[in-house]
């Protein structure tokens, strides 16, 4: 009987450390369940700790406490990690650590980031359909080393811990780079961030781009007057269109009477492909109209007031030629939109199609675009 009773103690006493072996997951110093749904704006209060891991039998690798972040699709969105590598500092890891330690994932991390901050990764996700929904797994891994910087496939130590981070809503899709919120029940796909250069450099713009149910590609932009003073809807409508102009007639020199083409440095090639030797408007160009060059251009713009936003919106149609030494020929359609942000005034939208499109009906480009301004909430 004492033999027994001695091997149901040894029994119990195993399942004891084994149901207290775990990861566990605070939120703004308070502890939630794997399983657990949680609020965009506390992630960045996550803290994790570990108790009881399982101990490699023969310790030569590297062990990791990581924090990861998927789409809906499990694809990794981003990753931070602590890691510790050789036997003596992984058996130190594994065996020494508190479970008291509470290590902070994003904010005055304790944990690496392999590239990106939290923020950028929230910033960036948003418009994403896979994104909608974000799921967050928290893991304890040991790899072991198999030759000079070579590791065998991970093994959990613990069971994995995860949670969910719902992001944004279709009718609801908040886009940090525009400043406002837009129903984006029309888009049929995602809102892709794009930037064309460094973050923080003068000159690098950021704004999204997207498809319609064709596949035609489109893009929308918040252009700030604190790095154009002066931009407003007027002035940003005065520049595409001599912009345009100056393109429409490339392989000749074109000097405007009426404005100074350098006035602004707006990336439009970024925008909408303007900027191409392969496609035109060629209504614009001077060779075909001698008067470009010194008409007040704003007048070639309809005035528009579109779910309160006042602005411009132009049309054309478009040419197009394989290299400089083709003919032009005819192309697709050509649509854009000008208009005042409805709520920060420092802030001018443009929105069209890119150059690089086949569309024959203008009505099709212009319906799709007024759509996509009329679900911008106010």
């Amino acid at each position: 009987m004492k033999c027994i009773r001695f091997i149901l103690a040894m029994m119990l006493g195993s399942f004891s450390l084994l149901s207290q072996a775990q990861i566990t997951a605070y939120i703004n110093g308070k502890e939630i369940k794997s399983g657990a749904t949680v609020n965009k704006n506390d992630l960045a209060s996550l803290e994790v700790s570990f108790k009881n891991p399982k101990l490699p039998s023969f310790i030569y690798g590297k062990t990791s406490l990581g924090v990861q972040i998927d789409d809906a699709k499990n694809k990794n969105v981003d990753f931070w990690s602590v890691r510790k590598d050789g036997s003596s500092a992984v058996e130190d890891f594994l065996k020494n650590t508190s479970p008291k330690k509470k290590f902070k994932a994003f904010t005055n991390s304790d944990l690496l980031e392999r590239g990106n901050t939290l923020d950028w990764v929230l910033k960036s996700s948003y418009g994403k359909e896979d994104c909608r929904n974000l799921t967050v797994k928290i893991t304890l891994t040991y790899n072991e080393q198999t030759g000079y910087q070579e590791y065998a496939q991970a093994i959990y130590l613990l069971e994995n811990f995860t949670f969910t981070v719902p992001l944004f809503e279709t009718k609801n899709t908040y886009l940090p780079f525009l400043d406002l919120t837009l129903d984006k029940t029309n888009i049929p796909g995602d809102l892709d961030l794009h930037q064309n250069g460094r973050l923080g450099d003068k000159g690098t713009e950021l704004g999204y781009r997207f498809k319609d149910k064709n596949g035609n590609f489109y893009s929308i932009y918040a252009l700030s007057s604190k790095d154009y003073p002066g931009l407003n809807a007027k002035e940003l409508a005065d520049d595409f269109i001599h912009a345009a102009a100056l393109y429409a007639a490339q392989d000749y020199v074109t000097k405007f009477s009426n404005y100074d083409i350098g006035k602004y440095t707006v990336p439009w090639d970024d925008i909408n492909n303007l900027l191409s030797e392969r496609r035109r408007i060629p209504s614009l160009s001077w060779k075909g109209n001698k008067e470009i060059k010194k008409m007040d251009l704003l007048t070639l713009y309809t005035p528009v007031d579109i779910n309160g936003m006042k602005g411009y919106t132009f049309k054309a149609d478009e040419e197009l030629r394989s290299d400089r030494n083709s003919k032009w020929q005819p192309g697709g359609n050509f649509v854009i939109y000008i208009v005042n942000h409805p709520t920060n005034p420092d802030l001018t939208l443009v929105t069209s199609i890119s150059l690089y499109n086949d569309v024959k009906n203008t009505d099709e480009i212009d319906t799709f675009l007024k759509g996509v301004l009329n679900g911008i909430k106010k």
